[in-house]
């Protein structure tokens, strides 16, 4: 998420958020940033320069964001899983809001991350947030993983191993 912020500081032209409503309630945010890059000098791709805000995505790459809903809508489908509601009715966020969500959101983290508010259930032990109370050693991280018994079993990998269509 940091990364992102950093992303959209130093030079993302545009932004883009859209927030799911998922079965149980609760919401779960995505968040697309649009940048352009140079390499060796040279602009990855000759549209880089078209696109400065989420409309002239709209402008320039017709069907591009319906597709992308499209697509957060029924990935889960197929797992047997309703499809994804959107808050919003679906319209793209601008930049600026998607920068409040994802600073917001960044926030929380370290205020769970900092034991400045109750993370439930949620396991913080880390090994790189250096002032954090759930901060951990390698050797200590390590271990953690050790207990944690792992034994691939023929179940398993038939589960991997299914495939699931999603009709037109």
């Amino acid at each position: 998420m940091s990364a992102l912020l950093r992303l959209l500081r130093t030079g993302a032209p545009a932004a883009a958020c859209l927030r799911l409503g998922t079965s149980a309630g609760t919401g779960s945010r995505r968040a697309m940033a649009l940048y352009h890059t140079e390499e060796r000098g040279q602009p990855c791709s000759q549209n880089y320069r078209l696109f400065f805000n989420i409309d002239d995505v709209k402008k320039f790459k017709p069907g591009y964001l319906e597709a992308t809903l499209n697509w957060f809508r029924l990935y889960k489908v197929p797992d047997g899983k309703p499809e994804n509601q959107f808050a919003f009715n679906g319209e793209f966020k601008n930049k600026a809001f998607a920068l409040e969500v994802i600073k917001s959101t960044h926030q929380c983290w370290k205020a769970l991350l900092m034991k400045k508010c109750n993370g439930g259930a949620i396991n913080c032990t880390n090994v790189q947030i250096s002032d954090s109370p759930f901060r951990c050693t390698q050797e200590e991280a390590r271990s953690l993983v050790e207990l944690v018994s792992y034994s691939p079993n023929k179940e398993s990998n038939e589960e991997e191993q299914v495939w699931h269509f999603l009709g037109k």
